[in-house]
């Protein structure tokens, strides 16, 4: 059985990070937040606490051949020392995005408005998050990989 509460999704980039949330059910993945990356570990450990957040997806930007590249080697440390903030009962987990970026500028351009790279990085966030879900409604179990505290 999955656990209880709300989900994010964490688009993890050198100068910004994209935050997404779903609601109390974890049906609904939305946009959040921009954070600078260097004031993100603090802000996002409040923002997990203030938003009763159990479950967290950190984007893993792999290559388009599955390996590891120096952005998902940094996306790795960052999930480390996020890790090391949170609360014992949140689980922190990475899983793959690869053109999660590349889609959600796409659906920004559908709209027919022009978005922020801040906009941008909170849709990826979402992309991350919705496929997130998908794979927990059709398998029952959490995606990704967890990140050990």
């Amino acid at each position: 059985m999955l656990p209880k509460g709300r989900r994010m999704a964490i688009d993890f980039g050198d100068v910004r990070v994209g935050l997404a949330l779903t609601d109390s059910q974890a049906i609904l993945a939305s946009p959040y937040k921009t954070l600078k990356s260097e004031e993100a570990l603090e802000q996002i450990s409040q923002i997990v606490s203030e938003n009763g957040v159990s479950i967290i997806y950190l984007g893993l930007p792999l290559h388009l051949s599955g390996i590891h590249g120096i952005t998902a080697i940094k996306a790795r440390d960052f999930g480390s020392a996020l890790s090391k903030t949170l609360a014992a009962d949140v689980s922190l987990r990475v899983i793959d995005e690869r053109l999660s970026t590349k889609t959600a500028t796409a659906r920004g351009s559908e709209i027919g408005k022009k978005i922020s790279k801040a906009e941008i990085d909170q849709l990826a966030a979402v992309e991350i998050l919705e496929f997130a879900l998908q794979i927990e409604k059709s398998s029952g179990q959490l995606a990704g990989q967890e990140i050990e505290h």
